[in-house]
């Protein structure tokens, strides 16, 4: 009996059916993996604007916004820049997020005793992406 030696089309036949077995094994794994960080990102800006809500919200409060700087129904203020922020993600560098937002007036009315109330539209913009919340305003 003779023996055979492998040839060296065989051998790239071989590893060609091996490739073409082992991308879809690999690939949907890492399309899988970048669609969970896109997700997770957006969780984190999301978060940041709730965050950014709660400290435009204490800044009414504490009246840093004076009541004459608050839009009255229908219009809307010039953008109020905010320090940049940052979101972190497991395995990946920081980003860094511009933020700004923008008052809206929704609504006015009488409140308890002699105080007003303004209804505001707050409008957060993290890079890109724009975020809504309401909150009333009193005088």
């Amino acid at each position: 009996m003779k023996k055979r030696s492998f040839v060296l089309l065989e051998i790239l036949i071989a590893l060609s059916l091996v490739i073409l077995c082992i991308v879809p094994l690999v690939k949907q794994p890492l399309q899988l993996y970048k669609n969970q960080m896109h997700h997770l990102e957006k969780m984190e800006l999301e978060r940041l604007a709730n965050w950014t809500f709660v400290e435009i919200k204490e800044a009414l409060y504490q009246n840093a916004i004076a009541w004459d700087d608050l839009p009255a129904k229908n219009i809307t203020t010039e953008p109020f820049p905010l320090p940049a922020a940052t979101i972190e993600l497991p395995g990946c560098k920081p980003k860094t997020v511009k933020r700004s937002f923008f008052l809206k007036g929704r609504g006015e009315g009488p409140g308890s005793g002699n105080s007003q109330i303004r209804q505001l539209g707050v409008y957060i913009t993290l890079n890109e992406n724009r975020y809504e919340f309401r909150t009333p305003a009193q005088r």
